[in-house]
């Protein structure tokens, strides 16, 4: 196998999975490289999903699954909860970060996220400006394509969110 040379890269199409990396990277006979992902808070997660769903009118999901879309925040969580009993944001996450420690080389947190690129490009031994990065400003947050508000949690949902997605707030350090 041939190691990947030059710039990092994105494999695959949007939201490339750690099985499909794996898989293209075989194909093109090429070793496995330091790989990264990011994750955030499940309860994060689902304000987003929601939020740009109602944005965009699309969700990332297969077609063939169960839809969980509503208008209703709450229901949509409560939705979530009943297609994957498991945790819906634990059972996404474990697609890109595998199920066993050390499948990814760096997984970072969105709460975390110039700090955790900056540690993954190191890792990665590439040439950036870190304080120019240290400068860019957030893109893509929630709200700024409508007037839509991010929504809130009961508290009931909120400790409902927590224990469902247990594995999550476990295994990337999300303490409560």
């Amino acid at each position: 196998m041939q190691a990947i040379k030059g710039p990092i890269c994105e494999l695959g199409e949007w939201h490339c999975d750690l099985q499909t990396a794996k898989q293209l990277l075989l194909e093109k006979e090429l070793e496995i490289p330091l790989i990264g992902t990011f994750v955030r808070n499940p309860l994060d997660w689902y304000r987003s999903a929601w939020m740009y769903w109602k944005e965009t009118e699309r969700f990332p999901r297969p077609e063939d699954a169960p839809q969980i879309e509503t208008d209703n925040f709450e229901c949509f969580v409560r939705n979530c909860m009943a297609v994957e009993p498991q945790g819906y944001v634990s059972k996404l996450y474990e697609q890109f970060t595998g199920h066993i420690p050390g499948e990814i080389s760096v997984i970072g947190k969105q709460e975390n996220l110039v700090d955790d690129l900056i540690r993954l490009l190191k890792l990665a031994g590439e040439n950036f400006d870190e304080e120019k990065l240290q400068t860019v400003k957030s893109k893509n947050v929630a709200g700024s394509k409508t007037d839509l508000t991010l929504p809130g949690y009961s508290y009931y949902l909120t400790q409902k969110v927590i224990q469902f997605e247990q594995r999550t707030f476990k295994r990337y350090g999300y303490i409560f």
